[in-house]
């Protein structure tokens, strides 16, 4: 629902995000997100009723990297290099510890109110 208290603006906060976000207000982009402290304006965007958001996040790869080493799975295809560490020895992700992934939060809409000096 739109908030009912008075604002000047309303400012979208994701809270902590690994690692950015595009967003969506009722179907309008809005923009996206890939720093703290992972805010952006949307007054523009509310409606009146309900409103849907939708946010698209985008991770780093280390996870499935991990898992897919972890598994066997057969994913560093490459043609024209050789892939090694930084030791030079086969690359191997297996032993990687799980990295925090999407969003989590906590996610909040506040209100702002412009100020004149």
């Amino acid at each position: 629902m739109a908030p009912t208290m008075p604002a000047d603006e309303w400012l979208l906060d994701l809270g902590q995000v690994c690692e950015s976000a595009r967003l969506w207000l009722n179907g309008e982009f809005v923009g996206t997100v890939w720093s703290p402290p992972f805010r952006t304006f949307v007054g523009k965007f509310l409606r009146q009723g309900v409103n849907t958001l939708v946010v698209e996040v985008t991770n780093l790869a280390a996870n499935r990297i991990a898992d897919m080493d972890r598994q066997g799975v057969a994913w560093k295809v490459f043609y024209d290099i050789n892939f090694v560490n930084r030791h030079y020895q086969p690359f191997d992700a297996s032993d990687w510890q799980p990295r925090p992934s999407g969003l989590l939060g906590p996610v909040r809409l506040l209100p702002v109110r412009f100020v004149t000096p």
